[in-house]
């Protein structure tokens, strides 16, 4: 039997090493994301743990590069925060805003809609649940997203802190080492602009196919924002490429219920496109303090900053 409690030994040596390597790698990897300054989740961290501003802006890179917080807050007196994050979708926008109003009531909630934000895509909640992982343990409404989504990785994450953090060494490298986009409040400036050349494109997508999926976190988003009293605008900023098939028809019939509408800024600035546009879905820094501008005209410019009446 000696040969036996041996190998026992050993085995649970080896499991309490694994263990505390597991632990000790783990959290060291977390104290250093969760101290991020910069990159996207830097600004998602923000809006799970400690956003407190009057303004917040939701929505994917869109929303990131074509709102500027600083410029809100100089016109309106109010603190804005720019939580955009590049290739998310509504799953997303709703467990952010969940999260945020689990401790913090904003003023007013600002929902950049993209075009295609209803849109199905296979595997969406896959990347949504890799985004969110290493806050499972920080946020409860983040937590019951990741069990809905996926038991075994909820369990997973439970068991080994190396699981939830292993994809973030590298960005933590980069976004330490100042390497990459920088953001301000959340607002990412793009330089440069479309050649001379470039038109709006008008695109036929027969194809267009709606996820059930999106149009419940959509209308979960409203709900969210009535119940805690948040004067809610949803924006459709400007772009380049116009798909004849798109969010908005939905969009309205779903705000209509709640006696809201979605304002399409969509072909703002078609006239002058090449002067205002990074690329054929984003405004450059010209064009994104112009429409932050009519933005502030058109919604903002009528909020006190000691509060809503």
């Amino acid at each position: 039997m000696e040969p036996f409690y041996k190998l026992l030994r050993n085995g649970l040596i080896i499991l309490v090493l694994l263990f505390v390597t597991d632990r000790a790698l783990g959290a060291l990897i977390e104290h250093f994301f969760f101290n991020e300054k910069q990159g996207d989740s830097a600004v998602t961290t923000h809006g799970i743990l400690d956003a407190n501003e009057d303004i917040l802006i939701f929505g994917n890179s869109r929303a990131s590069h074509h709102y500027i917080p600083e410029l809100i807050t100089e016109k309106t007196g109010l603190s804005c925060y720019n939580l955009g994050r590049d290739g998310m979708k509504m799953l997303y926008y709703e467990t952010l805003l969940k999260s945020v109003l689990s401790y913090h009531t904003p003023k007013v909630v600002i929902l950049d809609l993209n075009l295609n934000d209803f849109e199905y895509q296979h595997q969406e909640e896959q990347k949504l649940t890799a985004v969110l992982m290493p806050y499972i343990n920080k946020n409860k409404e983040i937590s019951e997203m990741i069990y809905t989504q996926s038991k075994m990785q909820f369990s997973l994450a439970h068991i080994s802190t190396l699981y939830r953090v292993n994809s973030l060494p590298m960005s933590i490298v980069q976004h330490h080492l100042e390497i990459g986009q920088k953001h301000f409040s959340g607002y990412e400036p793009l330089s440069g602009n479309m050649p001379q050349s470039a038109t709006v494109q008008h695109i036929d997508n027969a194809n267009y196919k709606e996820s059930k999926d999106q149009l419940t976190a959509f209308e979960n988003f409203v709900k969210a924002t009535r119940s805690k009293n948040i004067k809610l605008h949803v924006l459709v900023s400007p772009g380049m490429k116009i798909h004849k098939h798109n969010a908005l028809k939905t969009a309205d019939s779903i705000l209509s219920k709640y006696d809201l509408k979605c304002y399409n800024y969509s072909e703002l600035f078609n006239a002058n496109a090449n002067k205002l546009f990074y690329d054929v879905g984003h405004l450059n820094e010209i064009g994104a303090k112009a429409f932050t501008d009519s933005v502030i005209v058109d919604h903002l410019t009528e909020i006190p900053a000691a509060g809503i009446n």
